[in-house]
C-alpha cells in the first residue's frame, strides 16, 4: 500500500512539473520580443526549480503541496501584470519609432522642397498610428521674398508628392 502510494505521489509529481514546463515553453516561445525573452527564461527556470524541489521540500517538513509553494493565482496575476508591462513597452517603442519616422519625412520634405527652390526653413510632420501622414507644418523663409505664388508652388508640390488634401498642409 505504502509503495502505491510513492508511485502515485511521483507520478502526480512529475505530472505537475510536465505541465508547468510545457506552459513555460508554450510562454515563452510565444513573447515575440527578443529582449525580453532572457527574462522570462529566467522567471521560467526560477518556477521550474520550485516545482522540481516541491517533494523535497516536502520530505523536510518545508512545504506541502505545489498549490501551496507556488499559488496559481498569484502566479497568473504576476503574469498578467508582466504582459501589460510589455505591452507598455512595446506602445513606447511604437511611439518613439513614429517620432523618428515623423522626423524623417519632415527631413525629406524639407531637402525636397529646398532642392526645388522653394523658400522653405522648417517642416513639422504628425502621422497618423498606421504611418500616414496626418499633417504637414510648413514654416516658409521670411528672409527671402516669399509671395503667394510661392505659397501655391508649395501646396501644390506637397499634394502631389505626398497625395495630401489641402486641409492637411499648413503653411506658415
Amino acid at each position: 500500500m505504502e509503495r502505491g502510494v510513492r508511485l502515485d505521489g511521483i507520478m502526480n509529481w512529475m505530472k505537475e512539473f510536465l505541465i508547468v514546463y510545457l506552459l513555460l515553453t508554450i510562454l515563452t516561445n510565444l513573447v515575440a520580443v527578443d529582449r525580453y525573452k532572457k527574462h522570462l527564461h529566467f522567471f521560467s527556470g526560477v518556477v521550474l526549480l520550485f516545482v522540481f524541489l516541491a517533494p523535497v521540500l516536502g520530505v523536510f517538513g518545508k512545504a506541502g503541496k505545489l498549490e501551496s509553494l507556488i499559488s496559481y493565482e498569484a502566479f497568473w496575476e504576476k503574469l498578467d501584470s508582466a504582459k501589460q508591462d510589455m505591452e507598455k513597452l512595446e506602445f513606447l517603442q511604437n511611439s518613439q519609432t513614429v517620432a523618428k519616422y515623423e522626423q524623417a519625412v519632415a527631413l525629406n520634405i524639407q531637402q525636397q522642397a529646398q532642392a526645388n527652390d522653394m523658400p522653405v526653413r522648417q517642416v513639422q510632420v504628425r502621422l497618423t498610428d498606421s504611418y500616414e501622414i496626418r499633417q504637414v507644418s510648413v514654416w516658409m523663409d521670411l528672409s527671402q521674398d516669399v509671395g503667394k505664388e510661392a505659397r501655391e508652388r508649395l501646396l501644390r508640390f506637397l499634394q502631389k508628392a505626398y497625395n495630401l488634401k489641402k486641409e492637411q498642409v499648413l503653411l506658415y
